[in-house]
């Protein structure tokens, strides 16, 4: 009898042990990667990312509609009313998860081997400057039952395709580039955001080690800073998508979250900004439940949550508004061996500067990383990492801007933008490939000596232009 007990208690233990070499522990953060995608494909030149909770997803590369520092303030209105249409467009169940990222990069010369002398010792001059690059992506996600045993709904799968297309042309129709991902890019920029690398060109993934503070992965930390705590929001009661900053005794305006793009240390920032679209009907009933339960608890704290309640409720009646749940989080990278502490006084001080203090309490830094990833964003949790608010009011808190680009033109002048490095610009306006204008006059303005007449001439026979010279003799 002993015998067979031994027996047994042996051939169970090596059992187990054959179920752990193949399946793992079963420990739901050891497994956390591979439980997001079940697979990616094209559909018309659109990559779909499907995650296996049953999401599928579409990615557009876009570029903000307001350049930086072009201090227009209709321009930063003009983008909150369009994400709010995009919203109106896309409905219940779906979510827009926009990502702006920003990468120290160093600038390297576009040479090909045939400039000449003086051109070669101009971009020299520049070569290894460092500057800061942005990419924007934006997904759109249609969210899955998750009580259904089958997920898949044709008809759902249809909608999704005709709602993308229609987010694609009101961006068009607003002047905003934008243009889908096919399936390479898409697995592409997934693995990008993985390893946290949008700078080489080849990349490739190590070891992660999360804990309460940060997430490590080779030589590279990362920590992800929650711009809203839930349990304690500390935002100001009025907002507006732009704030103003002094310069030489002047009022200037830039975006309201404009210091995403300049923190210290940091080689890479994922700025992550999720609007999660709900039923309006049933938030609106949640919502009027919520504040008759602070009614009948009269307190100075219940009597200010049902005023509250009350001037959204009469917001939202007068001016059709939407209730969204919203996210806003900060990766930011460094090297390993960097300071994360000044990245977090950067943050801390410049948001409190606008009345916003952000979350000092971010102990989920696996959760939240994850939940970045393009078409992951359902599985963030509902209490912790969400909170609602007036649509207006969110898109207030995404990034507007955008870094100046060279553009695409076979006649190119190269200045240098803020940042001191080299941008190309079509200066007739019209050879790019955005035509900013069919025709165009030139005025030449220089000291005797200094080729205005070859310049011209030039540019004469070049494209046959009119153009005005003037000589300006300098004693």
């Amino acid at each position: 009898m002993t015998l067979y007990i031994i027996t047994a208690f042996i051939a169970l233990c090596i059992g187990m042990a054959v179920s752990v070499y193949a399946f793992g522990t079963g420990g739901k953060r050891k497994r956390i990667f591979q439980d997001i995608y079940f697979s990616a494909e094209e559909t018309d030149g659109v990559g779909v990312l499907y995650t296996k909770t049953g999401e599928y997803s579409a990615v557009l590369k876009i570029e903000n509609p307001v350049q930086k520092y072009s201090a227009d303030i209709d321009c930063y209105y003009e983008f909150t009313h369009l994400f709010t249409a995009l919203a109106q467009t896309l409905g219940e169940g779906y979510a827009i998860h926009k990502q702006d990222i920003f990468v120290r990069k160093r600038f390297a010369n576009e040479t090909d081997g045939k400039r000449e002398f003086l051109s070669a010792s101009y971009f020299r001059y520049f070569g290894g400057r460092q500057y800061t690059d942005s990419l924007c992506y934006l997904t759109i996600t249609q969210e899955a039952k998750k009580s259904r045993l089958f997920s898949f709904d044709n008809k759902k799968w249809r909608d999704f395709l005709v709602k993308i297309r229609k987010v694609h042309d009101q961006l068009r129709d607003s002047g905003v580039q934008a243009r889908f991902l096919n399936k390479a890019e898409a697995s592409e920029y997934v693995d990008r955001y993985f390893a946290m690398n949008f700078n080489d060109r080849t990349v490739s993934m190590t070891n992660f080690k999360a804990d309460d503070e940060t997430v490590s992965m080779g030589d590279k930390r990362c920590k992800v800073y929650s711009l809203v705590d839930v349990d304690c929001a500390a935002l100001p009661s009025l907002i507006r998508p732009y704030t103003n900053i002094e310069v030489n005794n002047t009022e200037m305006p830039v975006d309201l979250v404009s210091v995403v793009d300049s923190i210290p240390n940091a080689e890479t920032v994922v700025y992550n900004q999720i609007i999660f679209l709900p039923n309006q009907k049933r938030e609106l009933s949640l919502l009027d439940k919520k504040k008759n339960r602070h009614a009948s608890i009269p307190n100075p704290n219940n009597q200010m949550a049902v005023e509250d309640i009350k001037r959204v409720q009469e917001v939202i009646a007068r001016e059709s508004k939407q209730l969204v749940y919203s996210h806003f989080s900060m990766v930011v990278a460094v090297p390993a061996d960097a300071d994360l502490q000044k990245c977090t006084n950067h943050l801390e001080n410049a948001f409190g500067r606008m009345g916003i203090h952000i979350s000092k309490r971010a102990y989920n830094q696996l959760e939240l990383f994850v939940g970045g990833f393009p078409g992951n964003c359902y599985s963030l949790s509902e209490e912790y990492d969400r909170f609602l608010t007036l649509g207006d009011a969110a898109t207030c808190l995404m990034y507007k801007e955008r870094i100046q680009h060279s553009e695409e033109t076979p006649l190119k002048v190269y200045y240098t933008d803020r940042q001191g490095v080299p941008v190309a610009i079509d200066i007739t306006g019209k050879e790019g490939k955005n035509k900013l204008t069919d025709n165009s006059n030139f005025f030449c303005l220089g000291p005797s000596g200094s080729g205005k007449s070859f310049h011209m001439e030039f540019r004469r026979a070049k494209r046959r232009q009119t153009v005005a010279k003037i000589s300006v003799i300098i004693p």
